[in-house]
């Protein structure tokens, strides 16, 4: 198969386009990965026909661990095509787990204990295609590269940069407004549109509510007409985000479509960077660029998980992308990308039949034949939600959608796609129904402790032989494809914090898939305390009962000597639960955020202007947001707190700056000082140069991209989990006492102040 990869050099389809670096088929690689993947099934169905004993599964099971650990230390497995055989090896040893588990573990014991087996082995199942289709989606990555645009400017198309807004603060649609149109692109093209939804005319004649959406209407047609750009609103909300983007269809004409949620604030560069493609492939659709974002989503902010740690959107954009990009298969994000108007029109527009019309657009299209590409430079800066209720809102969002296209447009049997698109946009839906598998995974080791249901059948000589080689080896192919956006237990710990919210919502799409209404996702919070989420709640119950399972699971120990071997392994089972459990505790203990401006590490050097004595020096950078910039300056500046400066730089495209700030705090270092200055924007020219600043050069994103991550070994991952897990038990235990010390407080505070109003005496 190797030699056959090796020797297949065609060019890539779709739309005629040519990568530089020459590429195999996408039907060829796809074909053969199946037929490898039939070939190692039947011959270990030939193995297994032999009768092989016990000792010699350990053979196989952990003498394939060894050959994985030995490829993946090998530079040339983590590029194609030997990365296909480590994928496949990998993929062996998981088909090899299921086919033991499905042919000598699900014994009948009754139906209460059958019907928790077979809910056990229907999340392993899922567990198990999910993992081959995530393989299959992400065994040849692809990293499109940018096809400059002509110099002739006669050839561009124009471009429509939509901004749709429903409740947001207009100061943040004005910064997002304020960078486009700084964009490098010819003015008299471009066209950028305020698409308000916050103030429509059935929100404007809202007897109740209808003066503050005329506040919202005249202050942002004040914006744009600041701005001299275009504000549109429309007479009621009908299909929120994609009925917006539809209405704006309506009333615009140019070629290409940019689309910007109103918080993620483009560089200058994103249509030079973008555009080309539009000029080379006729039948091109869209181009998806990242989503990057300037602070922590609340779990990772509320855990404080590793600050040198990989963030989660990270994952998305530069593991799993790339992997769609190579089918074909990337979808429409919501935002940061530019869209065709031509094909975009020819679909009906902006998809609104599910709540992720993203994704149903992007499936539209594919149906259609055309292409996508994904072109993975951040070129937008945005806002993740700043609460955990706001995140688990925004993450229920998406579980219902992709599940409502799972219902209503099951990518299997959608006309138009190629096989492998199926599978792609498969997967991508089936990903959201992980909050019930997690769920039963979680709570399956203490219905056997506290129920006595009998959930798995195995001794520990067949969990070492067959269950620990599977484990070991999905741990280092997690490691091989994601091992530089996400470190060992990070994914887990996610999906078990999401897990008791998001498998209702799901299962609520099955009873009624077109009952979800889209629901905006909060940005730009502040948050005055610290407190518990409301919710803790449920999770704190699931946590309870995980807690019960243990003392329950060593008197069994004691008691039923027979039944060890399966005790032992659900009461270590348990253990790791709690540990996930108490660590992901913490993510409910919201934190105090009053800064409305997050700031991000940064480099590169700046040049220093102290008006005052007329001196000039360089500093380095160390972190940027809108409201200043910190800076470590030489010892011989010798800085003064309340010092204004001048702060000028140049930025990746060679293009000037020059901002005013002052300098707030000075932090004595051994190479100098560390000096936070806030930038001083007293009119709007000023306002409009601290954008161009901080947001509009690409390379700042891309250099955090890029910074040095150091490796995470799974034992430093297991003891961050432990101090975590720690840290929760302390948090859940401060929780109960509220629980039970403030009615209790409350109750004799109202006691007291009865019995000291009767002792009173009576007023004249």
């Amino acid at each position: 198969m190797t030699w056959l990869l090796l020797k297949l050099r065609l060019q890539r389809s779709g739309g005629g386009t040519t990568d530089p670096d020459p590429l195999l088929d996408r039907h060829t690689i796809a074909s053969l990965t199946v037929i490898a993947s039939a070939l190692l099934l039947y011959c270990y169905y030939a193995l297994a026909g032999i009768h092989l004993s016990l000792e010699k599964q350990y053979l196989v099971g952990w003498g394939c661990v060894l050959l994985l650990v030995l490829c993946g230390r090998i530079e040339r497995f983590k590029r194609p095509p030997l990365r296909i055989v480590f994928i496949l090896l990998s993929t062996f040893v998981a088909i090899r787990y299921m086919i033991w588990r499905t042919s000598e573990t699900l014994v009948y014991d009754g139906v209460l204990n059958f019907i928790g087996m077979a809910l056990l082995y229907l999340a392993e199942l899922y567990a198990l295609t999910l993992h081959l289709l995530g393989v299959f989606a992400n065994i040849w990555p692809l990293e499109t590269k940018i096809i400059p645009l002509p110099e002739d400017t006669t050839r561009y198309p124009s471009v429509d940069i939509f901004i749709p807004t429903y409740n947001e603060d207009p100061e943040m649609v004005k910064v997002t407004a304020t960078a486009a149109l700084n964009i490098d692109y010819p003015r008299e093209l471009l066209h950028i549109h305020i698409l308000d939804d916050g103030a429509t005319v059935d929100k404007r004649n809202d007897p109740q509510n209808g003066a503050g959406a005329w506040e919202r209407y005249y202050t942002l047609k004040r914006v744009a007409r600041e701005l001299g750009v275009n504000y549109l609103t429309r007479r009621r909300n009908s299909k929120a985000k994609a009925g917006n983007l539809n209405h704006a269809l309506a009333h615009t004409g140019a070629d290409l479509v940019l689309v910007l949620d109103c918080d993620h604030v483009p560089t200058r560069d994103i249509l030079k960077n973008t555009v080309g493609w539009f000029l080379k492939d006729d039948r091109l659709a869209f181009v998806q660029t990242p989503h990057f974002f300037i602070n922590p989503n609340p779990i990772e902010k509320n855990i404080d998980i590793l600050k040198d740690a990989p963030s989660e959107n990270e994952m998305f954009y530069r593991a799993c992308h790339p992997g769609l990009n190579f089918w074909n298969a990337s979808f429409f994000c919501g935002s940061a990308a530019i869209l065709r108007r031509r094909y975009l029109l020819e679909v009906g527009g902006v998809a609104g039949e599910t709540i992720t019309e993203d994704c149903e657009t992007a499936l539209a299209l594919h149906q259609r034949g055309y292409n996508s590409v994904f072109i993975p430079r951040p070129m937008v800066c945005g806002l993740s939600p700043e609460t955990f209720d706001d995140f688990i809102l925004q993450r229920s969002r998406w579980a219902q959608g992709m599940t409502q296209m799972m219902v209503l447009n099951n990518p299997l049997f959608a006309r138009g796609l190629k096989f492998y698109q199926r599978i792609c946009y498969f997967n991508n839906g089936l990903f959201w129904l992980f909050g019930v598998s997690r769920f039963i995974f979680i709570v399956a080791p203490a219905a056997f402790l506290l129920l006595n249901m009998h959930v798995y059948f195995a001794s520990l000589g067949q969990v070492a032989a067959f269950a620990l080689p599977h484990l070991f080896a999905s741990v280092i192919l997690a490691d091989f494809l994601y091992g530089k956006y996400r470190w060992p237990f990070l994914s887990e710990l996610y999906e078990s914090i999401q897990s008791v919210f998001l498998m209702p919502v799901v299962f609520s799409v099955f009873l009624n898939p077109r009952k979800p209404s889209f629901k905006v996702t909060p940005k730009g919070k502040n948050l005055e305390n610290d407190f518990l989420s409301g919710l803790s709640v449920p999770f704190f119950l699931m946590c309870s009962i995980l807690l019960l399972a243990v003392p329950v699971g060593v008197l069994k120990w004691f008691e039923y000597p027979l039944h060890r071997d399966v005790i032992a392994l659900t009461l270590l089972w348990s253990l790791y639960n709690i540990g996930l459990a108490m660590a992901a505790f913490g993510a409910f203990y919201e934190k105090r955020q009053i800064r409305k401006s997050h700031r991000l590490w940064a480099t590169g050097n700046v040049l220093v202007v102290f008006p005052g004595s007329a001196a000039r020096v360089e500093a380095a950078v160390q972190d940027i947001s809108m409201s200043g910039l910190g800076i470590l300056l030489p010892a011989s500046a010798a800085p003064r707190s309340g010092e204004q400066i001048r702060i000028e730089s140049r930025d990746s495209m060679g293009r000037k700056h020059g901002v005013n700030a002052v300098i707030q705090r000075i932090v004595p270092r051994d190479e100098g000082y560390f000096c936070g200055t806030e930038f001083l924007a007293t009119d709007a020219a000023e306002r409009a140069e601290v954008v161009r600043f901080v947001y509009t050069d690409s390379q700042r994103w891309v250099d955090y991209w890029s910074r040095p991550i150091p490796t995470a070994s799974p034992l430093r991952m297991l003891v961050f989990v432990s101090a975590m897990a720690l840290k929760g038990i302390r948090i859940s235990l401060v929780a109960c006492s509220q629980l039970v010390l403030v009615p209790v407080r409350d109750t004799l505070r109202n006691l007291g102040t009865r019995l000291f109003s009767r002792l009173l005496p009576d007023g004249p």
